[in-house]
C-alpha cells in the first residue's frame, strides 16, 4: 500500500484562489475515495471460500479461522466464483 504524505504542500499560496483550493480539495477527495473503494473486503469465517459466494467482489479475501487458510477470489461467472489459495 502506498504511503500518503502527512503534509500537503500547496506551493505558493499567495495567489491561490478559492476556485483553486476547491479543485485541490475535490481532487484529494476523489483520490481518497478511489483508494478506499479499491481496498479488498476481508472475510473471516470457519470455512474456505465457497463456489457459491457470488455476492462477493473479485479480489475479496477469505480467511478460514480454523485452518488459517487465506484465499482470494480471482474469477467469477454468473453462478460461481473461483478462489485461489495465497
Amino acid at each position: 500500500m502506498a504511503k500518503i504524505p502527512e503534509n500537503l504542500d500547496l506551493g505558493n499560496v499567495e495567489e491561490l484562489t478559492i476556485e483553486d483550493l476547491s479543485r485541490i480539495i475535490s481532487d484529494m477527495y476523489k483520490d481518497i475515495a478511489v483508494a478506499l473503494n479499491k481496498k479488498a473486503e476481508v472475510y473471516t469465517r470457519n470455512t474456505d471460500g465457497q463456489a457459491s459466494d457470488i455476492s462477493l467482489g473479485t479480489g475479496s479475501i477469505n480467511i478460514n479461522k480454523l485452518t488459517q487458510k487465506v484465499e482470494i477470489l480471482v474469477d467469477r461467472t454468473a453462478t460461481t466464483v473461483t478462489w485461489k489459495t495465497l
